[in-house]
């Protein structure tokens, strides 16, 4: 990353970011930058029509105006794609002074040291798995931020689900969608590719301890496409379920909060909205660790919004309904 505010980031050092460096620069942070990074440190990418979408700025445009700013000091940076994009495309992830602000992975942070973490992001396998995921959480939100009574309140990645699901193993998503005053908590399962539908239905097996530790049972597959989807179902149908609803869908159904899941066992599709209810209290107190203190950030930006219970009670709606 080259950038004339910080030319010791020209070349990656395996130096600790100076600390008079740190302090001068994040006295000029917005809050919506530091939301920005949060969302990058929890979602390790997202696009600029995504953080648009999410409410950053007013258009894509300004989004990205920022974004190159805040590039160029250090605190987010763009994949390295061998795919020419614009501005409005970029793919961005965290900066030296981001990984610094928000320590993703716990550890010492060096510009160096994060470099290689861009750069393994941009050749991992999953990364547009990764890309897809987050898609499929950003049209909830904007679909919060034009519908009354609706909002995204929690969007987890498996960082943040790590405090509820050790000691599984199984990486996971988790989501509460609220509409209309009633809560709808999930935990959601993509389908990366790569692998059998098989072996994609057996991951179901993670998720009955899952529920009975937390109450959450609701399980969202969303297979990449009709003809996963059906031979999914066909593997579903024949684990054992026990006490969870499992429902799938695949990105040609449509918009996620519209009626494109469906149970198994079940022919019809019902919408986001139609699942079963979460229970209250979330997220429930770890019984070895005490309360679950969440470490992702509201998934939409609105600086005016009073409080997380305000939607689903009804008191308040966003800016765009308006």
């Amino acid at each position: 990353m080259k950038t004339p505010h910080h030319p010791q980031f020209t070349v990656p050092s395996t130096r600790p970011i100076p600390a008079e460096l740190f302090l001068a620069e994040i006295g000029r942070l917005y809050p919506r930058d530091r939301w920005a990074v949060q969302m990058l440190a929890e979602h390790r990418t997202l696009t600029t029509a995504q953080l648009t979408a999410l409410g950053f700025a007013d258009s894509p445009t300004s989004t990205a105006r920022r974004l190159m700013i805040l590039a160029r000091r250090g605190w987010i940076d763009r994949l390295p794609t061998n795919i020419h994009l614009n501005a409005l495309e970029t793919w961005w992830c965290l900066g030296p002074l981001g990984a610094e602000i928000t320590r993703p992975d716990g550890g010492r942070v060096t510009p160096a040291r994060v470099y290689r973490a861009r750069d393994r992001l941009w050749v991992h396998e999953s990364l547009l798995s990764l890309l897809h995921t987050n898609q499929f959480f950003v049209d909830l939100a904007a679909r919060a931020r034009t519908q009354p009574g609706t909002d995204l309140r929690t969007w987890w990645s498996p960082r943040t689900c790590a405090m509820v699901t050790t000691p599984a193993r199984r990486p996971t998503w988790h989501g509460e969608y609220i509409h209309d005053r009633s809560r709808h908590g999930f935990w959601f399962e993509p389908d990366p590719g790569g692998i059998g539908i098989a072996a994609l239905a057996d991951r179901v097996h993670s998720y009955p301890p899952l529920a009975e530790r937390t109450g959450l049972a609701t399980l969202l597959f969303q297979a990449a496409d009709p003809q996963r989807e059906d031979e999914l179902r066909w593997h579903l149908d024949r684990r054992n379920l026990r006490q969870l609803t499992v429902v799938t869908s695949n990105p040609e159904q449509g918009h996620p909060a519209d009626p494109v899941w469906q149970p198994i066992g079940a022919h019809q599709r019902l919408a986001l909205a139609e699942l079963p209810h979460t229970p209250q209290l979330w997220p429930p107190a770890d019984p070895i660790r005490g309360s679950v203190e969440p470490l992702a950030p509201h998934p939409i930006h609105d600086p005016e919004r009073p409080g997380d219970e305000a939607v689903v009670d009804g008191d308040y709606s966003y800016p765009a309904h308006r």
